[in-house]
């Protein structure tokens, strides 16, 4: 039975690596897509706002604003100063390209703080770079508000009584003391990757299961193209058959998967974590992608019956499992949990979090599970279909 499932094994890898398909939905696809996906979403690590600030005010808060919060951020890597000496070559500067966005302190900025009348900061921002201008926005709105709190802290000061040469160094400590509240980013284990390991990864897992499907197909195709009968004319029992073409699938699967792994990584610079875990990840998703797509096929007459229903359920469960974008927490990454996709990404997330090949060990185990419970009645239906 084995020498003759290999034998079916060979046939299939055989005519297989001459059909251009495969190697397309394979390698070419997925790998090309990343590398789109990556230009269009580049990494938030290497952001930076190229920016320039106007101070027509010259006080105390425009000083603050140019002098103690600009350099910070610069500091910092988020933004690149750009320098402008007025607000009509910081928007020259903006219709040419050179930066993103810019701050103009308008005149008298302090004096109407002081007196309690307000002021506003204008921020000037490129329509077309919508990041850029969110987080200009957003470091006008902060530094606002820190304004707002020094001045609050000011005029209670002065309500409760305190001397009026005191009042300055009550604005000062104010303004230098932390904030009592913090938020800090909670990134939950199935988000550790980063985007282009995330975007590399959702691409393997979505078109693993297309890679796949080519067993399922192939043994309708040699019953539609009259090999079947021949094959179970030859003194091999059908157990052979099938054994032979969930191989075929297998290795096909395995192969295009740790393709894309290592492209992506020797390409984009993709972080998949320890290979161990991921070499277990790999298998794991394989066995669940060749286990639902038989199963999903077992209800074709044909070929192309099999390959559309085959698709319609790929393209759900990629969806559902977040390989286009990350799922996060909540109530979605529960629904991720009835796809072999999302514990795919969960998996690479654990061990890249965790540095530990054995992170992977539940998340495989599920997508094993899936695979299995889903072969089963694939491989009871197929036998069927293969003496049909």
């Amino acid at each position: 039975m084995l020498r003759a499932a290999l034998l079916i094994l060979g046939k299939d890898l055989r005519l297989r690596l001459r059909d251009r398909s495969v190697l397309l939905f394979g390698v070419i696809v997925p790998l090309g897509l990343t590398v789109v996906f990556s230009l269009i979403f580049p990494e938030m690590d290497e952001f930076e706002l190229p920016a320039a600030v106007v101070d027509l005010d010259g006080g105390p808060i425009g000083a603050a604003f140019a002098d103690e919060l600009l350099p910070e951020l610069v500091a910092a890597e988020v933004v690149v100063e750009v320098p402008a000496a007025d607000e009509a070559a910081a928007r020259a500067l903006l219709a040419d390209g050179d930066i993103s966005a810019a701050w103009i302190l308008p005149e008298g900025m302090s004096d109407a703080v002081a007196a309690g009348r307000g002021a506003r900061i204008e921020v000037l921002v490129n329509p077309d770079r919508a990041l850029a201008a969110e987080v200009a926005q957003g470091v006008a709105r902060g530094f606002a508000t820190r304004i707002d709190e020094v001045t609050l802290a000011v005029a209670t000061a002065a309500v409760s009584g305190v001397p009026a040469d005191q009042l300055e160094a009550v604005g000062q400590r104010a303004a230098t003391s932390p904030p009592l509240v913090t938020v800090e980013p909670l990134v939950a284990q199935d988000a550790q990757l980063d985007p282009i390991s995330y975007l590399a990864a959702g691409m393997a897992a979505f078109f693993v299961f297309f890679t796949v499907q080519y067993g399922v197909t192939g043994l309708l195709e040699e019953r539609q193209q009259g090999t079947m009968p021949r094959l179970l004319a030859a003194p091999i029992p059908p157990a052979s058959i099938q054994i032979g073409k969930a191989a075929g699938a297998f290795l096909l699967g395995v192969v295009s998967t740790t393709v894309l792994a290592v492209g992506s990584r020797l390409l984009l610079g993709a972080s998949w974590g320890p290979p161990v875990g991921t070499a277990i990840l790999i298998v794991a998703l394989v066995i669940a992608a060749t286990g639902l797509m038989a199963f999903v096929g077992s209800y074709a007459r044909t070929a192309e019956q099999a390959g559309n229903l085959q698709s319609i359920v790929a393209v759900s469960l990629g969806m559902l499992g977040g390989v286009f974008f990350p799922i996060g927490a909540g109530w979605l990454a529960t629904v991720a949990a009835v796809s072999p996709h999302g514990w795919f990404l969960r998996g690479l997330g654990a061990q890249v979090a965790d540095g530990d090949w054995r992170a992977v060990l539940p998340a495989a185990g599920a997508m094993v599970l899936f695979g299995v419970v889903a072969a089963v009645p694939a491989v009871l239906r197929l036998r069927k279909a293969i003496r049909w």
